[in-house]
């Protein structure tokens, strides 16, 4: 099956993004690594009027070492994740999940925030973050704002991303000495 007819635009800047939501509300939606998106819209389970695409948007990418916290761009791909030394020194209980997460080819394309945002309570990103007290950033016309993961998931598929917010960054707190992670799935 074909997806509905939509708009596309790729803005170049998040406040661009910003206006395109606050112009289609509800119609739009956000394109990042589109692992569940297209198959929703080829579906037609889903149906946006626009779909903005936000891989050309280069500082939600890549990691970062803040000092006792690790910074993960919304973009950032899930093989940048499983293959980081930083993630694994720093956070491995991120890479000890990241294995069981779809398909390599997937995790080729998949991106972290996309993981985040879409809040499947069967996802291995997001029990991780609220076992590391990870932070959610959000970017909107108010400005940025940061949400405990524990707090950022609230029910099924839904977040406290709000209206015409978007997901920009993820940051985790560093592991202390001593500390160790295993991950399984049952």
């Amino acid at each position: 099956m074909k997806p509905a007819a939509f708009n596309y635009a790729k803005p170049s800047s998040v406040e661009e993004v910003l206006g395109l939501l606050s112009e289609y509300g509800d119609e739009a939606t956000i394109l990042a690594g589109g692992q569940s998106l297209i198959p929703t819209m080829n579906m037609r389970l889903s149906a946006p009027a626009l779909v903005i695409d936000i891989n050309g948007l280069d500082n939600l990418n890549g990691i970062s070492d803040e000092g006792d916290r690790l910074r993960i761009g919304a973009l950032t791909r899930h093989v940048e994740i499983e293959n980081s030394e930083l993630i694994a020194s720093h956070a491995p209980l991120i890479t000890l999940a990241m294995p069981s997460i779809a398909h390599p080819a997937i995790r080729n394309r998949g991106t972290f925030g996309g993981s985040v945002a879409m809040a499947d309570p069967a996802a291995e990103l997001p029990a991780c973050l609220c076992a590391l007290d990870g932070e959610i950033e959000i970017t909107g016309q108010n400005g940025v704002r940061k949400v405990v993961a524990k707090d950022f998931f609230k029910e099924l598929y839904e977040t406290d991303a709000g209206d015409g917010e978007i997901l920009t960054a993820i940051e985790i707190p560093k592991i202390s000495a001593g500390y160790r992670s295993a991950f399984d799935e049952l």
